[in-house]
């Protein structure tokens, strides 16, 4: 069955590839046109199969997107100072020193500063939307409406998702919903608010959560296949940007409820990102497999910026973890009870910690330990995660009973002690904090952060030192655009305030 997937999967690219090969120009339009590979040929979209092949290439362009640069970590891990001695001078900027400079981290086609590979995904969503409704009931060789439902209520969740990603990440995207046959000819686009940014996620997710339906038709989509408790997580975040804590509040509501989800064991808490674990909501496949092998290279893929030797035979050390915000975010001593701490870190008492949540790695030749893959799933949306959304969403609310509820189930799973807050400010510190420690390095504190506005609060004692109160006033917090190369494809665009102004 694998097998034949993954060739399933090279024919769609092979037939994509020559139905596009006619369309590509010097002079293309990056927000308007597919992928290189992207089918536009009406003849393509005539089957199931060819519909689910599209999905299948949107999943593996989203990955490729959040992999590239090792771009998810540096948002939302790097930037939050989760880390520090890179070994990579590019990235010397991102220190509270330096003043947290995006404009010096690496820059020339780069996905850092170059939101093209997102929007290939979006248009690849885009044409999924448009062409699978018309493909004909008798071309669905299982229930037409049920499979069309779920083929397009996943499109709509990869397109909300790159809509969230690219408004927390730049801002003011440039929203199309068009699947455009002849991108070269269409007009250039300008960029919208950040608030219509999040609008548009908010709709494609409702829209998504209509299609959907929870669980999974077998286990090996658990988790990797977006369903209607995929769509609600990702509403509930959308809503806490919003400030809309009722809303977020419900959203969760129908994940915690409804999702048939569980939270994993604490004994065994590296299983989440070993994939398909019953915590996640959403995931990226990477796994290591002999017949489709989707995992992460051990020395140079996304996961392996975290690993050394011996956690990936004869490597040198990457990222480094941050052993003073590990030490304020975590009691690391040794009657800790927490057990994130050894589940978390590896070599915490030495001069190089090293995070190892992504470390189960498979050598293809065991005995020489060489040629080492990372066999872990990129988890973008688990349970625990929306535990914490409900329970900061009710301390916003003022029910505070409700939040320790919440935020207790995740601490009681850590091994800790009910949390018993101090004041209404003291217990959303304290879920924030509890969010740096079960999410640390899971590319989502920063943004965290930043939402909350606690990421240069004096008053929260893990703000991140750096980032000055003008820059955040003035949205610093977003990365700026290289102009370069994405200005001559929509002149239309223009660069975010705070990286325009002379000198940034």
């Amino acid at each position: 069955m694998k097998l034949q997937m993954k060739n399933s999967i090279n024919n769609y690219f092979l037939i994509i590839f020559l139905c596009s090969v006619g369309l590509l120009t010097s002079c293309k339009k990056y927000i308007n046109e597919g992928p290189i590979d992207t089918p536009t040929d009406g003849n393509f979209w005539t089957t199931e199969r060819a519909a689910q092949s599209g999905l299948a290439g949107a999943y593996g362009l989203l990955r490729t997107s959040l992999t590239s640069d090792k771009a998810y970590f540096i948002f939302g891990d790097a930037t939050a100072n989760e880390f520090s001695n890179y070994n990579d001078w590019t990235l010397g900027t991102l220190s509270p020193t330096n003043l947290w400079n995006f404009n010096y981290v690496p820059y020339n086609e780069s996905v850092l500063h170059n939101w093209t590979s997102f929007y290939q995904v979006i248009s690849q969503c885009n044409l999924i939307l448009s062409k699978v409704p018309a493909i004909p009931a008798a071309n669905f060789t299982d229930d037409p409406v049920t499979t069309r439902n779920q083929i397009l209520g996943e499109a709509f969740f990869i397109r909300a998702y790159c809509y969230y990603y690219i408004t927390q990440v730049w801002g003011q995207p440039v929203i199309v919903t068009q699947g455009y046959t002849d991108p070269i000819n269409a007009k250039p686009i300008a960029r919208s608010s950040d608030a219509d940014g999040f609008n548009q996620v908010v709709s494609d997710l409702k829209k998504s959560a209509g299609l959907l339906k929870y669980g999974y038709s077998d286990a090996s989509k658990v988790a990797v296949q977006a369903n209607k408790g995929s769509a609600f997580a990702l509403l509930s975040k959308v809503y806490m940007w919003q400030k809309q804590y009722s809303l977020a509040s419900a959203a969760a509501d129908s994940v915690i409820q409804n999702g048939q989800y569980t939270l994993e064991a604490g004994s065994s808490l590296g299983n989440i990102y070993k994939g398909n674990d019953p915590e996640s909501i959403f995931e990226m496949n990477m796994r290591y497999s002999p017949n489709q092998n989707e995992a992460q290279d051990g020395f140079g893929g996304a996961f392996a910026v975290f690993l050394a030797d011996p956690l990936v035979a004869g490597k040198s050390a990457g990222w480094l973890a941050n052993k003073d915000l590990v030490n304020n975010l975590y009691d690391t001593t040794s009657t800790s009870k927490d057990i994130r701490v050894k589940s978390t870190f590896y070599g915490l008492q030495t001069t190089s910690p090293l995070m190892a949540k992504y470390a189960n790695v498979i050598y293809q030749n065991p005995a020489q330990k060489t040629l080492p893959f990372v066999s872990n799933n990129m988890v973008l949306l688990r349970l625990a995660d929306i535990l914490l959304i409900k329970a900061e969403a009710a301390a916003n609310l003022g029910e505070q009973g409700t939040a320790l509820t919440y935020l207790n189930q995740v601490r009681q799973r850590a091994g800790l002690d009910p949390y018993v807050p101090e004041s209404a400010s003291d217990l959303l510190y304290t879920i924030m904090d509890e969010r740096g420690r079960e999410l640390f390095g899971e590319g989502q504190w920063y943004f965290d952060l930043v939402r909350s506005g606690l990421i240069d609060d004096p008053n929260y004692y893990n703000s991140i030192e750096g980032y000055l109160p003008t820059r955040i006033d003035h949205k610093g917090y977003q990365w700026p655009l290289d102009l370069r190369a994405l200005l001559p494809q929509d002149p239309l665009l223009t660069q975010n305030p705070w990286w325009a102004q002379a000198g940034q």
